[in-house]
C-alpha cells in the first residue's frame, strides 16, 4: 500500500502568530492586485500582451514600483500558476470521499473537467501557456521544483483515489502498470476532454452523462486488465 505524508496543522501556532501590520496588509493587497491584473490581461489579450508596464497601467502604479513585489513577468506567471493549482486542489478535494471507490473516481474526473470549464484562464495558463512560454521556470520558493501535476496536491488526490480502488479490489496491479500508471491513464482521458472542450469543441455543450459513460468504459477496461 502506498503511504502519503499528511501535514498536521498546529492550531496553537495560529494563536501566537502576530497580526499583520498595516504596511504588510497593503503589501499583500498590492501583490494580489498585480496578480489579478496579470490574469485579466492574459485572459483578454493573451500572454504576449503581459508586461510590467501593462500591469502598472492597469492598477495605476509605477512600473518601477512593481519590482518591489515581483522580479518580473516570469515570477508573476509562476505565482498565478501556483494559485491555480491551489484552487484546483481545493476543487478536487470537494468530491465526497465516502462514495464507493469507482463512483468517487468518476466524480473526480467530472470535477476535473468542471474546474477546467469554470476556470479556463487558470487552467490554460497552468497547463499550456506557462509551460510552453517558460519551460524551465520553477515554482516560487522551490528553485529545484518545476511545475508538474505529479508534484502537486491535485495529482496526489487522484493517486489516492486509484490506490483506494486497488486496495478494495476494483483495480489490480500489473507488472509495469501500477498506481502511478493507472492515475496517468485516468488523467489522460479527463485532461484530453477538458482541453478539447476549451479549444476545438468550445462551441459544443459539455455532456456530463456522456462523460460519465466514457469514464465507466475506461474503468471497466482497467478493472478487466490482465497482462
Amino acid at each position: 500500500m502506498i503511504k502519503y505524508e499528511h501535514c498536521s496543522v498546529n492550531q496553537e501556532m495560529f494563536k501566537i502568530m502576530p497580526e499583520l501590520t498595516p504596511r504588510e496588509r497593503r503589501f499583500q493587497r498590492t501583490q494580489q492586485a498585480i496578480l489579478d491584473a496579470a490574469r485579466e490581461i492574459i485572459s483578454q489579450q493573451g500572454v504576449e500582451a503581459l508586461s510590467i508596464r501593462a500591469i502598472a497601467e492597469k492598477i495605476d502604479y509605477s512600473p518601477a514600483g512593481l519590482y518591489e513585489y515581483y522580479a518580473g513577468k516570469e515570477e508573476i506567471v509562476a505565482e498565478l500558476c501556483q494559485q491555480g493549482f491551489q484552487r484546483f486542489s481545493r476543487h478536487l478535494s470537494s468530491v465526497d470521499t465516502k462514495l464507493p471507490p469507482e463512483e468517487y473516481m468518476i466524480e473526480l474526473g467530472l470535477a476535473y473537467i468542471d474546474f477546467a470549464l469554470k476556470n479556463s484562464d487558470f487552467f490554460l495558463l497552468m497547463f499550456t501557456t506557462a509551460p510552453l512560454l517558460f519551460p524551465n521556470f520553477a515554482v516560487k520558493n522551490k528553485p529545484d521544483a518545476h511545475l508538474s501535476l505529479e508534484d502537486d496536491d491535485a495529482f496526489v488526490i487522484l493517486m489516492r483515489g486509484v490506490e483506494r480502488c486497488v486496495n478494495q479490489g476494483v483495480f489490480r496491479l500489473q507488472p509495469n502498470y501500477g498506481v502511478l500508471e493507472m492515475a496517468r491513464t485516468a488523467w489522460a482521458l479527463v485532461h484530453g476532454i477538458a482541453m478539447l472542450q476549451l479549444s476545438l469543441m468550445k462551441a459544443v455543450p459539455f455532456e456530463r452523462e456522456q462523460m460519465r459513460i466514457a469514464l465507466r468504459i475506461q474503468f471497466s477496461g482497467m478493472k478487466a486488465l490482465v497482462i
